[in-house]
């Protein structure tokens, strides 16, 4: 803890916002060439459910059904099954910057809840950080309103799944929570194997494995970490997201940035700068 900013928590946000940053460009792709995106979500998690029990040691079940139970339809099923099936109708950058409102929704609720303290400073950073990744996306950003939608509603589900898993780290360890709200959220997914498809082109494998591994098992891990060090302020990490993908596009991709997209990820990281040096009610 430096001052009031958490260090380790947003260490580990920072790995999760920057794995899903891959996961938009991933998702985009697949969707473009006609992936089903509940097969898609389901045959994902089929993977990184293991994988995440392997890293857990295999833990044993302690209770807290219910609260597994959601947590695995807000942060697997649902969240997953919206984003993906945006992934059809809007780019990748507007689906990412509909799910950066996942930061204020979850300040709001928070603050009505009364899980979260209300703050002049703190309301400013959210404000700046959704501000920041509006400017880095504007100029790219379109869709149809459909898919607007449907990134909306992950977004609203992410908010839910951040404001309720820290009830599970009473018996469990973040990892330990994942492992087991990934298997039930798998097993809600399942319900819909009758309009799935899970047949998946050979070429696109790879991709499925990565999405499964990095921004899936690793990325749901960290995160479960900065929620358990950090609280729900976790999720104001999130509008790091587009800038840290369009950072990557200017290195690896070498895509130009535009004045107006720097200032917006300088918004976007100052605000969460701010976002993050409240200390939370605890």
């Amino acid at each position: 803890m430096v001052g009031n900013i958490d260090l380790k928590g947003v260490g580990y946000g920072l790995f999760s916002v920057a794995a899903w940053s891959t996961n938009y460009l991933v998702g985009r792709a697949l969707g473009t060439a006609g992936v089903d995106p509940l097969g898609l979500t389901l045959v994902r998690f089929a993977i990184a459910t293991p994988v995440l029990f392997l890293m857990a040691g295999l833990p044993r079940y302690k209770g807290q059904l219910k609260d597994l139970a959601v947590s695995g339809l807000l942060g697997v099923a649902l969240f997953n099954a919206l984003l993906y099936s945006s992934l059809h109708f809007i780019d990748a950058a507007t689906a990412s910057l509909f799910v950066v409102f996942s930061s204020p929704i979850t300040y709001m609720v928070g603050v009505a809840l009364r899980a979260e303290r209300a703050s002049p400073v703190r309301s400013l950073g959210v404000a700046l950080s959704v501000l920041g990744a509006y400017l880095i996306l504007a100029p790219r950003g379109s869709g149809e309103a459909l898919g607007a939608l449907m990134a909306l509603g992950s977004a609203i589900s992410w908010s839910l799944y951040t404001l309720r898993v820290g009830r599970l780290y009473r018996r469990y360890s973040p990892v330990e929570a994942m492992a087991w709200s990934s298997l039930l959220g798998t097993a809600a997914m399942a319900l819909a194997l009758p309009i799935s498809n899970l047949a998946i082109p050979l070429q696109f494998a790879p991709l499925v494995v990565y999405i499964a591994l990095v921004p899936g098992a690793l990325a749901y891990a960290s995160w479960n970490s900065a929620v358990k060090s950090m609280g729900p302020s976790a999720a104001y990490m999130l509008p790091l997201l587009p800038a840290i993908t369009s950072a990557l596009s200017w290195i690896v991709l070498k895509e130009p940035l535009t004045s107006l997209q720097m200032a917006g990820m300088a918004l976007a990281v100052a605000g969460v700068y701010l976002a993050n040096a409240v200390r939370n009610k605890r």
